[in-house]
């Protein structure tokens, strides 16, 4: 635990001002002020809606032991992935508001939502504890064998063989966005197939049961390093090349201009979490992402972030919640 943490709770103690917030805040339901500021006061778990091993999950227990770190309390990854995030929404979601029980996961819970898998809106349904917006993309890739060596290649076989050429995807979710942005950008008929999470696409790529998956780029860079798959492209916020992957091109900029989609991480919290235990959290979720070790790792994960505070990260949730039922609508996914 750092210097701060322990003043901090010296203060609080000696004043008595902790003991006497924490029996109000047991009598009326929420946390005070006085109990927000000395959060955590006992271990935290992390409800992560992705297998070990993942992009997701990496950052998720990256993070969580830097956390552990800097306040001395234990943060515990518990891994949810079956219903495209909605068991692990929902663990939270129904969760007490005490900051003990918190969501890791990214904007492709709007997707979920939007498209019908997920019943409750992540932007007026939970707590925004903190939005932090990726700099990083997805890729398009095929396997090692593939004889397919463009985008271009891709989308010509897809023609040639309509509903044949497989696309691995998480149905409904944010990969499903991204393809059916490519296939309306390019007129390809692909096939999109449930190929799970990206540790299950990928896998499905070794095999040859898929002909193409879109998975995040931090974990294709891994596998096309060791020759096991090929990246064609990447798909990422904004028009122009993924910085930590810059030898590969956009798919705007081979053409495909309305292929532009990114994510951002998120901390939720049940709905009705006390506005000073998520400015809180939240605060102390910054101090760890903008530490220089942080920094410095995530860079190297090629997943390098920003950290917004809590009413600005609940803004733009709220405004990327717009973004993606408007988009749910218009390629015809919409619930």
């Amino acid at each position: 635990m750092t210097t701060r943490f322990r003043a901090r709770r010296r203060l609080l103690f000696a004043t008595g001002s902790f003991l006497a917030a924490t029996a109000v805040a047991a009598t009326i339901g929420l946390p005070s002020a006085a109990f927000a500021q000395d959060w955590p006061a006992r271990p935290v778990k992390l409800i992560v809606p992705a297998k070990p091993g993942g992009g997701t999950d990496a950052v998720a227990r990256f993070l969580a032991a830097e956390l552990e770190k800097e306040t001395g309390q234990a943060f515990v990854i518990v891994n949810q992935p079956t219903g495209g995030g909605s068991v692990a929404a929902e663990t939270v979601r129904t969760a007490r508001a005490d900051g003990a029980t918190l969501l890791f996961y990214h904007t492709g819970l709007l997707s979920s939502y939007h498209s019908g898998v997920y019943a409750h809106n992540p932007a007026t349904e939970f707590t925004a504890v903190a939005v932090m917006p990726v700099e990083g993309s997805q890729s398009l890739v095929v396997g090692p064998d593939s004889k397919t060596r463009s985008v271009e290649d891709l989308v010509e076989a897809a023609k040639s063989d309509p509903d044949n050429v497989t696309l691995g995807v998480q149905l409904k979710g944010a990969s499903h966005f991204m393809a059916a942005l490519l296939i309306k950008d390019a007129g390809a008929p692909f096939r999109l197939v449930e190929a799970g999470s990206d540790a299950d696409k990928l896998t499905a790529l070794q095999g040859g049961n898929i002909a193409a998956a879109i998975v995040n780029t931090p974990g294709a860079l891994q596998y096309a390093e060791a020759g096991k798959l090929r990246v064609l492209g990447t798909i990422a916020g904004t028009p122009e090349r993924d910085q930590g992957a810059p030898q590969y091109p956009s798919m705007a900029e081979l053409g495909y201009k309305n292929t532009v989609y990114g994510l951002d991480f998120l901390v939720l919290g049940p709905r009705d979490m006390d506005q000073a235990l998520a400015v809180r959290i939240n605060e102390v979720l910054g101090e760890v992402a903008g530490s220089p070790t942080v920094r410095e790792q995530l860079a190297k994960m090629k997943l390098p972030l920003q950290f917004l505070d809590q009413a600005a990260g609940a803004e733009r949730l709220a405004a990327s919640e717009t973004k993606v039922g408007e988009l749910a609508a218009e390629i015809g996914l919409s619930k």
